[in-house]
């Protein structure tokens, strides 16, 4: 058999339903195992052409999963907050989301949501004071001690964060899934969200259905110092 048989009759089939993710250095390891005398060096065409023929899916640099389907965020949460801050700073680069949109994926569904903007670090009081005299409730980057008694969650609560420099690409105002759920996992605590659990399985269950850029994911969860299991 020859390693082309072996990738897609034998390694992919078996990583594919061991997990819904897996790396190059699983798929090496396994065809290895399978055949020694195996010679790798064609291993980078054959995986694009299994990417390209859908028999798996790119998942970021050195991973790839069986799932196709990427996160369909529900963009009416934020909807109102993005008109409101476009219209009142039209050069603005800003981003959002809301705890609202991982309400799917959650264990228990969150009563009220909290959304959250990012931008330069100089707006972000123009742009909370802007929004206060809107009718909003804001909390401009609110410390962790302050956090929970600064933040009550409701459709109009928003808190506001610096853009960081190595956060995953947005799409348009929206927050990329791979960003939302590392802050998701940073902010749970912090702001007293959720149990730190129950964000962690938000990002367990979002994996476990959906395509996302995980070398990504976890590029942005080590540079916001997070060490949790749930991003290795």
């Amino acid at each position: 058999m020859n390693f082309k048989s072996i990738l897609s009759n034998r390694v992919l089939p078996e990583l594919k339903a061991a997990s819904p993710y897996f790396t190059t250095a699983a798929i090496k390891q396994r065809a290895q195992q399978l055949a020694p005398e195996i010679n790798l060096d064609s291993l980078a065409v054959y995986l694009s052409e299994a990417t390209a023929a859908g028999l798996i899916h790119d998942a970021g640099r050195g991973w790839y999963s069986r799932l196709s389907e990427r996160v369909p965020l529900d963009a009416k949460p934020v909807a109102k907050l993005i008109r409101a801050v476009e219209k009142a700073f039209p050069l603005l680069d800003f981003t959002v989301w809301s705890t609202a949109q991982i309400n799917p994926w959650m264990h228990h569904l969150l009563a009220q949501p909290v959304a959250f903007l990012h931008a330069d670090p100089d707006s972000l009081e123009s742009v909370g004071d802007k929004l206060r005299e809107l009718g909003w409730e804001v909390a401009v980057n609110p410390a962790p001690s302050a956090g929970p008694k600064s933040v009550r969650p409701g459709e109009k609560m928003v808190v506001l964060r610096p853009t960081l420099t190595k956060q995953p690409a947005s799409q348009g105002r929206q927050d990329a899934i791979e960003k939302m759920l590392v802050d998701l996992v940073a902010e749970a605590q912090r702001l007293s969200l959720m149990d730190q659990s129950e964000a962690e399985g938000v990002v367990r269950e979002v994996l476990s259905r959906h395509l996302l850029q995980i070398a990504e994911m976890q590029s942005y969860a080590k540079f916001r110092k997070l060490k949790t299991a749930v991003f290795e």
